[in-house]
């Protein structure tokens, strides 16, 4: 007859925990380390958008009154197909008079990264909101939010005559 003993039970109940506990630590370190990289290159993806977005708005603003009629000034993003191997959408945010690109993993919104629109104080800028304020360039199909890697992605703007400016994401309907 096998006898075994209650240390070998508990040992052995032991080492299985143990296992199961580092396997977990390791899953969990190994996410928080993956959610930083994927952070990080949000951070990147919405720093570039925002940088296109305040260049267009400068260039609209320095050549307004050359152009009749209005001119809407566009550019198209050249952005990763994933990041992270995750889909990602953006979209222009406001708050408090300040408006901010977000990029954000698809189905997740607490894994995001916002970067600020520079753009001069004494400019009146509005974002496109769906129902209103489409560009006067039918070749742009304007989105609140778009998702990343799509090649037709652009930024554009459009300066009126009353000096506001209009800026937002859309899709490239017409390829050049």
């Amino acid at each position: 007859m096998v006898h075994v003993s209650i240390q070998h039970i508990i040992g052995t109940v032991a080492l299985i925990g143990l296992a199961v506990s580092v396997a977990l630590a390791y899953q969990i370190v190994i996410g928080y380390v993956e959610e930083n990289a994927i952070r990080a290159q949000l951070g990147q993806a919405a720093e570039y958008v925002s940088m296109n977005i305040a260049n267009i708005v400068s260039l609209a603003d320095f050549t307004y009154g050359m152009f009749s009629p209005q001119k809407t000034v566009s550019k198209r993003l050249n952005l990763p197909a994933a990041i992270g191997r995750k889909p990602y959408k953006l979209a222009i945010v406001g708050r408090g008079g300040e408006y901010y690109v977000r990029v954000e993993v698809a189905g997740r919104e607490d894994l995001y990264a916002e970067s600020p629109i520079l753009v001069s104080p004494t400019w009146r800028i509005r974002v496109f909101t769906a129902g209103g304020d489409e560009p006067s360039d039918t070749r742009i199909n304007p989105q609140e939010r778009v998702y990343g890697g799509n090649p037709n992605v652009v930024v554009w703007c459009e300066k009126m005559g009353d000096g506001t400016i209009y800026i937002g994401l859309g899709l490239l309907v017409e390829a050049d």
